[in-house]
C-alpha cells in the first residue's frame, strides 16, 4: 500500500536512499534531507514492518512559452534490493503521476534509465553537451575580474540575464541561491564568478571534481571572454576541464577543436494533453511535440 511519508519516516527513508545510491556523497545526502527533503512529497511502501520502497516528488515553477506553470520533478525512486522486481516502483510511479495529473501540467524525471520511464509516458527531450577543454585552449587567457564569492541576489540577477535566451526553465529565486550557497559549504561543489569593469556580477561557474576530472556542472555567462576567464581561474594544475552545457550552446565557436559529447539528461511527461493544447493552442500528442512549440532553446540543468 502506498502512503505519504510522515516525519517519523524520514530517517528510515534516508537509510533506504543510502542503500539505493551507494555512490552518492553522504554529506550531500545529509544536506538534501536537512534542507530540501521536507519541501517535497515522499511516497513510500511498507512491508514486513519497514519501508521498502520510496519516491520523492518536488514541485517547481517553470517558465514555458511565456507562461508560468506548476510542474513536478520525480527523484529518489528506490527499493531495497530484496524487494525489487515485484512491482513496487510501478505502484509508486502510478500514485505519484495520479497526484501530478491533478496539480501539475508537466512532470520531469532525470534520464538515468529512459526505457524504464518511457512506459509511464515520459520521453527524453533534453540532452546536455560535454566539452573537453584542453589547457592549451586557454593559454592566452588571463583570469581578470574573477573571484570565488557572491551574494545570492547577485547570482540570481546573473541567472535571469543569461536565461532570457532560453525557455522551459525553472523560475529560480533568492531562496534557491541561498540554498546553493549553503550546499557549497560542504566542499563538494565550488563557485567561481566574473564581474564586469563596474563590479557587476555577470557570470558564474559551479564546478567540482568527479574522480580525477574537473567538471563544470553549470555555466552562466553573458560573454565568451567571461566563460574563458572563469575556466582559466579554476584550471589550476589540471590538463583539461569538462564543461557541461545545454544542447543548444556551441562552445566549438569559442574552442574550435573541441568536439561535444551528447548525453540524455531530462525526460518529461505531459499530464493532460487537452489542457496543454488548450493553454498553448497546440495539437501535441507526445512530450516532444509539446516541447516543439518553444521558440527559444530549452535549458534544464536541475537536479531536484
Amino acid at each position: 500500500m502506498v502512503k505519504e511519508a510522515g516525519r517519523d519516516d524520514k530517517s528510515e527513508v534516508y537509510e533506504l536512499w543510502k542503500h539505493a545510491y551507494p555512490s552518492q556523497n553522504r554529506n550531500y545526502l545529509s544536506f538534501y534531507f536537512r534542507h530540501l527533503f521536507d519541501e517535497g512529497v515522499c511516497l513510500v511502501q511498507e512491508q514486513d514492518h519497514r519501508i521498502i520502497s520510496s519516491l520523492q516528488m518536488n514541485t517547481h515553477v517553470m517558465r514555458f512559452q511565456g507562461k508560468l506553470l506548476n510542474i513536478s520533478y520525480i527523484l529518489g525512486v528506490s527499493t531495497l534490493p530484496d524487494y525489487r522486481r515485484r512491482g513496487h516502483m510501478r505502484e509508486l510511479m502510478n500514485s505519484a503521476l495520479d497526484e501530478a495529473s491533478h496539480n501539475h501540467l508537466i512532470t520531469l524525471v532525470k534520464a538515468f534509465n529512459p526505457r524504464l520511464y518511457e512506459q509511464f509516458g515520459f520521453q527524453v527531450l533534453y540532452e546536455r553537451k560535454q566539452y573537453l577543454i584542453q589547457r592549451e585552449y586557454l593559454n592566452k587567457i588571463i583570469p581578470l575580474r574573477v573571484a570565488h564569492e557572491a551574494e545570492a541576489k547577485e547570482l540570481l540577477k546573473a541567472y535571469r540575464q543569461f536565461i532570457r535566451h532560453f525557455d522551459g526553465y525553472y523560475e529560480r529565486d533568492v531562496a534557491y541561491y541561498e540554498t546553493l550557497l549553503k550546499e557549497l559549504t560542504l566542499g563538494i561543489k565550488q563557485l567561481v564568478t566574473y564581474r564586469d569593469a563596474h563590479g557587476t556580477l555577470c557570470g558564474y561557474l559551479i564546478y567540482q571534481m568527479q574522480k580525477n576530472d574537473l567538471v563544470v556542472k553549470e555555466a552562466v555567462y553573458m560573454e565568451s571572454i567571461a566563460l574563458q576567464r572563469m575556466m582559466k581561474e579554476i584550471l589550476g594544475d589540471h590538463e583539461a576541464i569538462i564543461v557541461e552545457v545545454s544542447q543548444s550552446e556551441k562552445l566549438e565557436k569559442i574552442f574550435t577543436l573541441a568536439i561535444p559529447k551528447r548525453s540524455a539528461f531530462m525526460m518529461a511527461r505531459i499530464n493532460s494533453y487537452p489542457l496543454f493544447n488548450k493553454l498553448f493552442n497546440a495539437k501535441a500528442k507526445t512530450p516532444k511535440e509539446a516541447y516543439a512549440i518553444l521558440k527559444k532553446p530549452l535549458w534544464l540543468h536541475e537536479y531536484y
